[in-house]
């Protein structure tokens, strides 16, 4: 592997998570050397660049055997793999891991919420899919964990714990919402910002032929973002931000006249999104999920956690989804 290269890599902060830790950083190059070892098994003339998805299911068949962390191993390995241009291992790490521990954390979420005795009863029997399962099993196993929560838990309750935003990633992820905010004379010349660097992000994106998260960027979809300021970054309505989410797979959504499949093509949550075309009936709440996502760059950036409401969602048979955020006062008044 190229060690220096990689650091390199990680030190410019465009692809991966700025300021990781050199433990991280040791760990992924840990990782990467490991997958070598394997690909070399497997057939002496591979390498890290033609390496296949194949290689990755049986890279993860050999942590699950040593009963690994997994998150540990594939990020580091995902992260590689944009440094090394290997865009099938990255797409092959990027479907794997999506999504694949929310409803752990979120049953942990559970226990910090109600405590232990009271998420014990709440859950009894409840078991978590493993790792690997198909994204159409997915939707069954979260129907049977949001019943279990309303069956149980009030209203407020049940969105408290699914607005922490398990899968938004640690709040130094966010920094630079911070930093912008505090550069910014006003609420509005922040979100100003956060829409230019969104459409930045997605122009090289589509300049360089990298991928988004999972999908592509052509001219079509760069457009739909730039007329749509609410999905590049969010806009200000009186006290709140209206932010409605980017599309997951842009290319096939505008394309697609068919309205269950645009849903479908819209939905981010593997946990749900299948559920669009078998019809299973999952809570309309889930999405407090998605929007526990959506808030955390808010809550850092205004140095609090913020208020969240779900007023669109795909999910609920709406065309888009679409949150609003509510703008800590101490921010309003500073305002003109």
């Amino acid at each position: 592997m190229d060690d220096k290269g990689f650091r390199r890599f990680v030190a410019e902060g465009k692809r991966v998570p700025p300021g990781l830790s050199e433990s991280t950083i040791r760990q992924h190059i840990k990782t990467v050397k490991e997958f070598e070892t394997l690909l070399r098994k497997r057939n002496a003339k591979k390498e890290f660049g033609n390496a296949t998805k194949n290689d990755v299911k049986a890279f993860i068949r050999q942590l699950n055997k040593k009963k690994a962390d997994m998150w540990a191993n594939l990020i580091g390995l995902l992260r590689y793999s944009r440094f090394a241009g290997n865009e099938e291992v990255e797409l092959a790490l990027l479907l794997t891991l999506d999504g694949y521990d929310v409803l752990g954390k979120l049953a942990e979420a559970v226990v910090k919420d109600v405590g232990k005795k009271e998420s014990n009863r709440i859950l009894k029997g409840f078991t978590l899919p493993e790792f690997g399962t198909s994204p159409k099993k997915f939707p069954k196993v979260t129907k049977e964990f949001m019943d279990r929560l309303e069956s149980n838990l009030d209203q407020h309750t049940c969105r408290r714990i699914l607005l922490t935003g398990v899968h938004a990633g640690p709040p130094e992820y966010y920094l630079d919402e911070r930093k912008m905010l505090r550069q910014s004379k006003d609420v509005d010349e922040y979100l100003s910002k956060r829409r230019k660097k969104m459409i930045k992000e997605l122009s090289e994106h589509m300049k360089n032929d990298t991928l988004f998260y999972t999908q592509r960027i052509d001219k079509k979809a760069l457009d739909f973002v730039k007329k749509n300021p609410e999905v590049a970054g969010g806009v200000r309505k009186g006290d709140r931000i209206f932010q409605t989410k980017i599309p997951y797979m842009m290319i096939e959504y505008l394309g697609e006249k068919d309205q269950t499949l645009r849903r479908y093509y819209y939905c981010h949550c593997p946990l749900a999104r299948e559920s669009i075309l078998s019809g299973l009936k999952i809570s309309r709440d889930f999405c407090y999920c998605s929007a526990g996502y959506e808030k955390r760059p808010y809550d850092v950036a205004f140095g609090e956690p913020v208020e969240a409401e779900v007023l669109q969602s795909v999910l609920r048979g709406d065309p888009v989804c679409r949150f609003a955020m509510r703008i800590p006062k101490k921010y309003l008044r500073k305002k003109s």
